[in-house]
């Protein structure tokens, strides 16, 4: 261990530059290694967190256009009861907003918005919940609740939250009103990775038990074996009668049963409901595990390039030491263990790397939990990989550099030498391909997400401000709310809606009815001067107007372009009647025709949406509130502020902007953006490293053939143009290879949005400017030095 440790201290002292740099090469890879593969398993194990994961199913209907997650309450109490192999079930309702709730009475009450789950009291035997206080049967009493752990400490500072009190302040549709609920249960929170979240969960009573017309309830099912799902679910379609449920083609439904581990992943329509389902693609996680592994390989591929360039500076000493008695097999036992060592130390340095960058929330763009207890595993993992990156690695040099008879090595020169040569240029250039298709994926991740967020979907979102009051505020205080905000000269206006447009993947889909066609689309209720303050343009017919919105008049329709051509073959046009089926049938007339808005996000294709004034549910908490152009924004915030703090001192309201809903909307891409810059950055530093290596060592075996040209007349620029121009043939080559899989890679990718941007060729061409002008500046830097010796040193020297 003394001849390994003495042998590495020397090699340092006489390379210090070139193995400190190799050395962070690896630290910088083992650590983006660690990073990213402790966000592969937070995808990859999606509800691992439940005891009975692999019993638990979700029911989804399947209407021969595709499976729906999204059912009427009598559809799922029938599925539950369908079989005798279903242990228990639960519906869960998901389109509670968040309520405004309230704790403690006078000077101590605190204000909260907190969203509700209405569910079945068996939900806790299902998902495993894990009790901190409290009963897990708490849920069989309709006046009681749980909540979280960081919930209970968020509302009540550390003390006991059981038998606390929750007034909520505004309707819970889903239960009758008792205004006050009891904490009846506190749960430890769930992890990011499972569909549940950390909510309040309340029972439901006996609200829509009847109803099969109406949508709003998730089914999830815990099976008595996991293997009987397939019997299951022929039971439950045998047994069950489909005839009540609300279906054009009732007669053609089925039920199908999707395990609870398949839906993040899954992708499929049912999943991306209102944003209901966190969602992943399996196609990312993929090429985040590449890309993950791509960066230990360049790397690796680093190290042994550096370790094949030692040979020249070692083969000498290696075969001295054989003349002196040394055996092959210890030699070679030697050099394998610097490179472990070597490798070993770039392990540590790569765990304190990303332990400061946890500590210091700079990667706060990673979903996965990097707390030293949970990353453990994968830590240690990443050790057994830079071990065996060290021994493959290593094992090639090792045997090579011990490979020649001592005589004939203390002559040679392998640095000069075709074969070594020709490998080593092999291994810089797999890095290279790699670092450009890096480089191109980059780009292209970027431009769509600024793709995403400039595209004009048909409504003015610069100047507008998103505030969500309460239901009970809208009520009692929706004038007094717009008079005060308008006080401020830098207000123009204030418009409501039910729903915060372009805000999620899709939104609820209602039936409308013309002539004898029906049709679905989105429907979104809002006040009357909502286009005006969205600056939305009307293309034919006419605006909403104030009348529209009173008391007793007819509900008034503004169709986007999108359904107005769908529509306008069959003859629809302004001023014509029709019929909301998704409300008996009720009537209401086209007032207008607006542009071609889209309200979802760009993932999907075309949006067929109607705006509504009048609506029977005439809740329109999401206000939207327009800023004058050079409006001081800082102070249009305090002023809103100090106007919802003079209606409600205690509500806990939020200030948003577009951008940052396009930052939750665009959470995903945003991530694999950073995600990929960071690993193209990475990727080139660790081939500059590489390249810089390899200039070292070549200028240093080249100083006599650098100094006899210098003799003779050459130029500093005609050196330098010596060596730049054998590195530049190499990343010409490399584009050459990485730009066709770069180009089908992005192609592929960008098929997972109906709205893209093109492939634009500049993308490829600045790539190879980047790699080329890199390239460039470190070739020419190391080679510098050596150009600039004096010649007569460097003959004798040789």
């Amino acid at each position: 261990m003394k001849t390994i440790l003495r042998n590495f201290l020397g090699i340092l002292r006489r390379f210090r530059m070139a193995i400190v740099l190799n050395v962070l090469g690896l630290s910088v890879a083992f650590a983006a290694f660690m990073v990213i593969m402790e966000q592969v398993r937070h995808e990859w194990t999606f509800e691992d967190s439940h005891p009975q994961a692999q019993h638990i199913f979700r029911a989804d209907i399947f209407r021969g256009d595709g499976e729906y997650a999204i059912h009427a309450r009598p559809l799922v109490d029938a599925v539950i009861a369908a079989s005798p192999r279903i242990e228990t079930g639960t519906l869960i309702n998901p389109f509670l907003s968040r309520i405004y709730v309230t704790v403690g009475e006078g000077e101590e009450k605190q204000g909260f918005r907190e969203r509700f789950v209405t569910c079945y009291p068996d939900i806790t035997r299902i998902f495993g919940f894990s009790f901190v206080e409290g009963d897990a049967a708490c849920l069989n009493d309709p006046e009681k609740v749980m909540i979280p752990l960081s919930m209970a400490r968020r509302m009540f500072a550390g003390q006991s939250a059981v038998g606390e009190t929750l007034l909520v302040n505004e309707f819970l549709w889903t239960k009758e009103q008792p205004k006050t609920l009891t904490i009846g249960g506190v749960y430890r929170d769930f992890p990011e990775n499972t569909q549940l979240n950390n909510v309040i969960y309340t029972a439901i009573d006996r609200t829509m038990a009847s109803d099969w017309q109406s949508s709003n309830f998730i089914c999830y099912l815990l099976l008595n074996q996991q293997e009987e799902a397939a019997k299951v679910e022929a039971e439950i379609n045998q047994r069950l009668d489909f005839s009540p449920v609300w279906n054009p083609n009732s007669d053609k439904l089925s039920i199908r049963l999707t395990p609870i581990t398949d839906i993040y992943l899954a992708g499929d329509a049912a999943q991306r409901f209102g944003g209901i389902f966190k969602v992943g693609n399996e196609n990312t996680v993929r090429i985040l595990f590449g890309i993950a592994l791509l960066i230990v390989l360049i790397a690796g591929i680093n190290f042994t390039n550096f370790s094949i360039a030692l040979a020249p500076a070692r083969v000498k000493s290696i075969n001295t030491q054989k003349i002196l008695g040394s055996s092959t097999k210890a030699l070679r036992g030697t050099l394998l263990s610097e490179a472990l060592v070597t490798t070993f130390v770039s392990w540590l340095v790569a765990m304190g790397i990303v332990g400061v960058l946890n500590h210091y929330r700079l990667l706060s763009f990673i979903e996965a939990d990097l707390s030293f207890p949970h990353h453990l595993p994968i830590a240690l993992a990443t050790g057994l990989i830079a071990l065996a990156t060290g021994l493959l690695a290593g094992l090639y040099p090792a045997w090579y550099v011990t490979s020649f008879q001592p005589a004939m090595a203390l002559k040679g020169n392998f640095a000069l030498s075709s074969s070594g040569r020709t490998l080593r240029i092999l291994l810089v250039g797999f890095q290279y391909v790699i670092s450009i298709g890096l480089i191109v994926a980059a780009g292209f991740v970027q431009l769509q997400n600024n793709y995403m967020r400039t595209y004009n979907q048909g409504f003015d979102k610069d100047q507008v401000a998103i505030v969500e009051m309460s239901g009970s505020m809208y009520r009692n205080s929706k004038d007094a709310y717009v008079n005060g905000l308008k006080e401020y000269p830098g207000i123009e206006d204030v418009a409501f809606s039910r729903l915060k447009i372009g805000a999620a993947d899709t939104y609820t889909q209602y039936g409308l009815k013309y002539k004898d066609a029906t049709f679905g689309c989105y429907v979104l209720e809002v006040s009357h001067n909502f286009m005006q303050v969205m600056g939305i343009s009307i293309r034919e017919g006419r605006d909403f107007l104030p009348s529209d919105e009173q008391p007793g008049a007819q509900q008034t329709y503004i169709f986007n372009q999108s359904l107005y051509k769908e529509l306008s073959t069959i003859g629809l046009k302004p001023g014509d009647l029709i019929e909301m089926t998704s409300w008996g049938n009720l009537p209401g007339r086209v007032a207008g025709i607006a542009g071609d808005v889209k309200i979802t996000s760009l993932r999907k294709e075309t949006d067929y949406v109607t705006f509504l004034v009048n609506s029977p549910y005439p809740l329109l908490p999401i206000s939207f509130i327009r800023l004058k152009a050079g409006t001081n924004i800082p102070e249009a915030v305090k002023h809103i502020r100090q106007t919802l703090a003079s209606i409600d001192p205690a509500y806990p309201f939020d200030i948003e902007f577009y951008d940052q809903v396009y930052d939750r909307l665009y959470r995903k891409e945003e991530y694999l953006n950073k995600a990929i810059s960071l690993l193209s950055l990475l990727a080139i530093l660790i081939s500059v490293m590489g390249v810089f290596g390899l200039v070292l060592f070549e200028t240093q075996h080249r100083r006599k053939e650098i100094g006899i040209r210098k003799v003779h007349g050459a130029t500093l620029g005609e050196i330098l143009g010596m060596f730049n121009k054998v590195y530049f043939r190499i990343v010409c080559i490399c584009f050459v290879v990485a730009a066709p899989v770069a180009w089908y890679g992005i192609g592929r990718w960008l098929e997972n949005f109906a709205y893209r941007t093109p492939l634009y060729w500049w993308v490829f061409a600045a790539a190879f400017a980047l790699i080329a002008l890199v390239t460039f500046i470190t070739v020419s830097v190391q080679s510098r030095q050596a150009a600039n010796a004096n010649p007569v040193d460097s003959i004798r020297t040789e």
